[in-house]
């Protein structure tokens, strides 16, 4: 498989047989590969990933479908596409990927995929958003939110694509920290670091003793081979 970077938190993966495209909202791009099957995946409605112009990718030679958070609007559909509204705790499966999400602890979903023998998560909005500013009580209501999702996921990820945000000041990287103390995380993916590249060589560092690969984003695109 490769990955693309494509800016905050979407990405492309081209496996054997498909396109994987998450919460790309930059307009439209060159494919890699005209005759995959593309999947389009949108975990809410927040301006920073979903845009309406991801329905140009409708017309892909290779065919093309959308899995959408229930909390996009439908009028922003053409009328000539077709849908999958996903909402929290549910499993699709199409083109031979299976799709289960998690509620987000901010808006929409989380995706967990497994396709070709891989599993990929990508968190969307799901984390643990530990502001400094809120009550200590909307803290452990938002880490006990965050760590009840966690539970659903499976033991093993190959890849996770997960929120580090620098908004957060020092819990920036919490999320992550408590995702790799749930499951065992092959590859983690940092995201929706709004530019601020610095964060991805803090986090590696920060985790650098773990078993777990993490990728140190540099720029947009960037492309990278997973297995």
């Amino acid at each position: 498989m490769n990955c693309t970077f494509l800016g905050h938190s979407a990405f492309l993966v081209e496996s054997e047989s498909l396109l994987l495209l998450f919460d790309h909202t930059a307009g439209p791009f060159a494919l890699p590969a005209l005759n995959k099957r593309l999947l389009v995946f949108a975990s809410h409605g927040h301006g920073d990933h979903y845009h309406r112009s991801i329905f140009s990718f409708a017309s892909h030679p290779g065919g093309v479908s959308f899995m959408l958070s229930r909390d996009i609007p439908a009028s922003d559909v053409p009328e000539d596409v077709e849908v999958i509204w996903m909402e929290a705790h549910e499993t699709r499966e199409i083109a031979g990927v299976v799709v289960k999400t998690l509620r987000s602890t901010d808006e929409g979903v989380a995706f967990l995929l497994e396709t070709e023998g891989t599993l990929l998560y990508h968190a969307g909005d799901l984390n643990n958003w530990y502001w400094e500013g809120e009550s200590d009580a909307y803290n452990r209501e938002m880490a006990q939110a965050y760590r009840r999702e966690l539970a659903l996921l499976p033991s093993h990820l190959d890849i996770a694509f997960v929120p580090v945000d620098p908004h957060l000041g020092k819990a920036y990287s919490l999320g992550a920290r408590e995702l790799l103390a749930t499951v065992s995380v092959k590859m983690l993916v940092p995201m929706h670091f709004w530019g601020d590249y610095s964060i991805c060589e803090r986090l590696q560092s920060e985790l650098g003793a773990c078993d777990t690969e993490v990728i140190c984003l540099a720029k947009s695109p960037y492309t990278w081979r997973i297995a």
